[in-house]
């Protein structure tokens, strides 16, 4: 029992950090809430994550437009809600622009009226057409899209 209070040893954090980094793209805030998770002591955590950086199994670009393509083509958000997410993981604003690039304006556009025209489907039931477009307005707010490109939809 006494086991699972003790602090990891650097050398063996550092190769679970190199594991859990090599089957999916991380951020050094994921992988820091790991390090504390496994009881590393703060003196060598710095290292650990330089370590990982420098070795290239930890790359905040590559994470944020792995983050961006996941995001928009699975999830179908837009720029705002993806950017809100990753300020929260502490992702620069230049990795962030780099990886919103990765977005085509033309899918982006075709994505924001495919979810325009499906929720209006939804929405057929309602009578009154201002509430319709105000609850169409909302759900793509929700989705993360700008609101002058949500009115050009609608």
């Amino acid at each position: 029992m006494a086991q699972y209070f003790k602090n990891m040893q650097p050398e063996k954090a550092l190769e679970k950090a190199k594991w859990y980094c090599s089957f999916q793209e991380r951020c050094k805030q994921h992988v820091l809430n790991r390090l504390i998770a496994w009881k590393v002591e703060k003196k060598y955590v710095d290292d650990i994550i330089d370590k990982l950086t420098e070795d290239d199994f930890l790359n905040e670009t590559r994470f944020a437009e792995a983050f961006v393509r996941g995001k928009f083509n699975i999830k179908n958000w837009g720029r705002v809600k993806i950017t809100a997410q990753l300020y929260q993981l502490h992702i620069n604003k230049n990795d962030i622009d780099v990886a919103l690039a990765v977005i085509d304006e033309e899918e982006y556009f075709k994505a924001l009226n495919h979810l325009a025209e499906k929720k209006k489907e939804q929405l057929k039931k309602e009578q009154d057409s201002n509430e319709r477009k105000a609850k169409l307005f909302r759900y793509l707010s929700s989705k993360g899209y700008e609101s002058d490109l949500i009115y050009k939809v609608l």
